[in-house]
């Protein structure tokens, strides 16, 4: 787990700023460049810790369900749990062309998906094709994004669920953002640069050979691009 508190990695990107006062960068501002930094690396890295899976309960004639949970980053796999079927991935314009508007006409055990939009409370909704025929259990894998740390003595969230090699990435993420809002494109590349060196350090801590992403798909080469 990560050793870093929040207002720890605040206090440490300051430093690497030059020791930036409050009055002219806020603890506010630096710890949204670290959250942006916990995203990035969520969003470039498989990390075990921030996977997660929720459940949509089909029923007949209807195609598309909004998830119940908000968190999602991206989708892993789609399982159809009660027929043992993995769906696949596609795009609305295949799902146009397929159904040519009669979604409810094409029914049966679905084997595609795709997102559609957002529902009513902001959530992401699926699509599935052929429209389920009935009561299915179909279980969404996903990445989710990392809960925002904050700056408190009594909050939960004041650390990353991540290894502690992560926390020097992290602070050097939020280094780069941070010389490049102040002006310094150069020192921002730098820090960029860095997080880089450090993020290979880090990868040999948490994943296995075939678990780290193929190069350029780093965090400098893809995330910060």
């Amino acid at each position: 787990m990560a050793r870093m508190t929040a207002q720890d990695m605040v206090s440490e990107v300051r430093l690497h700023l030059g020791g930036e006062t409050t009055e002219t960068l806020s603890d506010a501002q630096i710890l949204r460049w670290i959250n942006r930094a916990y995203t990035e690396l969520a969003s470039s890295y498989n990390f075990d810790e921030l996977e997660a899976s929720t459940s949509i309960t089909t029923s007949s004639g209807t195609a598309e369900y909004e998830a119940s949970v908000g968190d999602i980053l991206s989708v892993i796999s789609v399982v159809d749990d009660t027929n043992n079927v993995k769906l696949y991935p596609w795009t609305r314009y295949q799902y146009d062309a397929a159904t040519q508007g009669s979604a409810s006409s094409i029914t049966g055990t679905p084997f595609h998906w795709h997102i559609s939009g957002v529902g009513s409370t902001g959530y992401r909704q699926f699509t599935f094709y052929p429209t389920p025929a009935g009561t299915y259990t179909i279980n969404v894998i996903y990445k989710k994004k990392p809960t925002d740390l904050v700056i408190s003595p009594v909050a939960d969230i004041t650390s990353s669920i991540l290894l502690e090699p992560w926390d020097e990435v992290m602070v050097l993420l939020a280094v780069s953002m941070g010389w490049r809002a102040l002006g310094d494109d150069d020192r921002s590349y730098k820090a960029k640069m860095s997080a880089n060196d450090a993020s290979r350090i880090a990868e040999r801590s948490s994943f296995t050979a075939s678990q780290v992403p193929f190069r350029p798909g780093s965090i400098v080469g893809r995330a910060l691009r």
